[in-house]
């Protein structure tokens, strides 16, 4: 079958465009222009970032009626694109991306800097990932409580994720001890099934993995992933928190395209932000939090916010003349689920497209139907958990996470399309099935070298840093070869591509040289970066906020994000996020003597 064409290419983005600009006209009129923030305002509350946990925040802080909240993010609105599921892959590396790329280092990406996108743009990262639905292991959370956390544990924030979600799917509604609906979140399995999905499920199952829900009693298996999707369309934290209320509660003001750049204190105590226009530089200011500060801004820019404000170590801090608040170790503690492309296999059922193809296919998207392929993540629906070498087998702990990557053999093409050299989720006719590790021994460290709050931070992964970590994935590798004997794989035309990367090619397939060399030279997030702002009682020297999320040693300033986790959670991100955001909100209530029904 042809590649994707760029006459094909032209048909999508023709289709895309028009559809926005129909959508821009059913928006209202954008409120949250820099300019509408007037210098020396007084807020109750001022929350940095509109990400997944940020957004959660303004909308359950709110609920207090006499509370003010002001809610402050560097990108702007979401666009309709990112509410096509199947455009996400084309959402990274645009004006919707931090666009961060990591320090080289010489045990990842080849020698290169790695790509670690994170979203700028209202929803954070939930407005541009890939949507994926996942809590993580209840153990993840039990560990957390036993290393001091109290109130962590699962029993403890299971409620806070079924605060927020509204389940679709009836067969897994039904399970009310792990379930809800009734929530802002939509969460349901994409309404697209294209014809690879279930030979891949049935591939799992032929050797040995059972179909479960890896958000209710068992992690260990495959499953059709649920998704932060309604019926078809992204459902961002943005369109689920943000959307029913920011024109009704008149309580909460939005401010998007502005940097917080400084957190102001007055002696230990946090008293407002400083804020300059991430366009326009001559708009800045100072508003002033009555209340708290919270540190919404995920695990790069939260950390760098700090750092910029004076908190973190006091070496780094004094070298670059910045005036010390707290000596903490902001930054430390950086840490991220990485996989890589190595197994792959080439689809007996391709699904790149020819125009007619995709005119049929933006029917199907339309208005009203919002079905077809672009409603769909293509094969990126199917995940899978395996246990390697160093796994616990007594419980069910999976510590491999398999994400089923679709992609085209022909992107060079696409190129000269100027198309970003990637296709929609929904056209390819390649899978690489790339392992995880989900908890990972090495740890990495986030640092800035100055003060300019517009320049970015250095990423130090420090990936595969030990045989611990590079065996795991060596076991990821190993099993999801095992795939290719499978009798769905077999009657189904999926072929193993055993194309070494050009710098393996002296290397035996197969042979653990070559897998180390695979996961050095193919190396690739799963964009899930946690932990620089680690969360830990006061016996534990790397915390940097308390349990209640309060950052040590100052006053009313709070991280309420991703970078809070002490270890990341064995699964996407964002979901546990969104608790965060959860229980976050009502840790602060309890703090101003608010029970709010929950």
């Amino acid at each position: 079958m042809p590649a994707l064409t760029c006459a094909a290419v032209s048909t999508l983005q023709s289709f895309v465009s028009i559809m926005g600009v129909f959508f821009a006209t059913q928006t209202p009129a954008d409120l949250s222009s820099p300019k509408t923030l007037k210098d020396g305002e007084v807020f109750d509350f001022i929350i940095a970032g509109a990400g997944s946990a940020g957004c959660v925040l303004a909308n359950r802080l709110t609920e207090v009626g006499n509370w003010n909240v002001l809610l402050l993010e560097a990108g702007g609105e979401e666009p309709f694109e990112s509410q096509i599921p199947a455009y996400g892959n084309n959402l990274k590396l645009t004006n919707l991306d931090w666009q961060y790329t990591t320090v080289p280092e010489n045990t990842s990406c080849g020698g290169d800097p790695c790509q670690w996108p994170r979203g700028k743009v209202l929803g954070g990262s939930s407005g541009i990932n890939d949507m994926i639905y996942n809590r993580g292991n209840r153990y993840d959370y039990d560990v957390w409580e036993q290393w001091g956390n109290v109130g962590w544990g699962y029993h403890k924030v299971l409620p806070y994720f079924k605060k927020s979600e509204n389940n679709l799917d009836p067969d897994i509604a039904k399970d009310t001890k792990y379930h809800s609906v009734g929530g802002y979140q939509s969460v349901g399995r994409f309404p697209f099934t294209d014809d690879n999905l279930n030979p891949i499920i049935k591939g799992f199952e032929d050797i040995g993995y059972k179909v479960v829900d890896f958000n209710g009693r068992q992690v260990l298996g495959v499953a059709h992933l649920q998704a932060t999707n309604h019926h078809g369309v992204r459902r961002s934290t943005n369109q689920a928190f943000l959307t029913p209320i920011r024109h009704i509660r008149k309580n909460l003001k939005i401010v998007t395209n502005v940097r917080v750049t400084k957190i102001s204190f007055h002696g230990k105590k946090a008293v407002g932000i400083e804020y300059v226009g991430e366009k326009d530089k001559s708009i800045s200011g100072k508003v002033k939090a009555l209340k708290e500060v919270i540190v919404s801004c995920g695990s790069i820019n939260s950390p760098q916010l700090l750092l910029q404000s004076g908190i973190g170590p006091r070496e780094t801090l004094e070298n670059l003349g910045i005036p010390v608040i707290r000596d903490l170790k902001v930054g430390y503690n950086l840490h991220d689920h990485t996989g890589s492309f190595v197994v792959s296999y080439i689809v007996g059922n391709s699904t790149r497209p020819n125009s007619d193809d995709i005119y049929r296919d933006a029917i199907l998207y339309s208005e009203t139907k919002r079905n077809g392929p672009w409603s769909g993540i293509g094969s990126l629906s199917i995940t899978a958990y395996t246990n390697s070498r160093y796994a616990n087998t007594s419980i069910d702990f999976p510590d491999i996470q398999y994400s089923t990557i679709p992609s085209t053999t022909d992107s060079t093409e696409l190129g000269y399309c100027e198309y970003n050299g990637v296709s929609p989720w929904c056209y390819y006719n390649r899978i690489t099935f790339m392992p995880a590790i989900l908890r990972p021994t090495c740890r990495g460290l986030l640092t800035i070298n100055s003060t300019d709050p517009f320049d970015k931070p250095l990423l130090y992964p420090n990936t595969f840093c030990d045989d611990h970590d590079m065996n795991t994935i060596i076991d990821g590798f190993v099993a999801a070869t095992k795939l290719a004997e499978s009798k769905s794989f077999k009657e189904n035309g999926f072929v193993l591509d055993k194309t070494p990367p050009p710098k393996c090619a002296h290397l035996e397939y197969g042979t653990d040289p070559y897998w180390r060399c695979g996961a050095i030279q193919e190396t690739h997030s799963n964009y899930h970066p946690v932990g620089t702002c680690k969360m830990g009682p006061d016996t534990d020297p790397d915390a940097v906020v308390d349990p209640h999320l309060r950052v040590y040693g100052v006053q009313n300033l709070r991280v309420i994000d991703s970078s809070i986790m002490p270890r990341v959670t064995s699964g996407n991100t964002n979901a546990p996020s969104i608790m965060i955001g959860e229980k976050g909100a009502d840790m602060v209530k309890e703090t101003y003597g608010i029970v709010w029904g929950y």
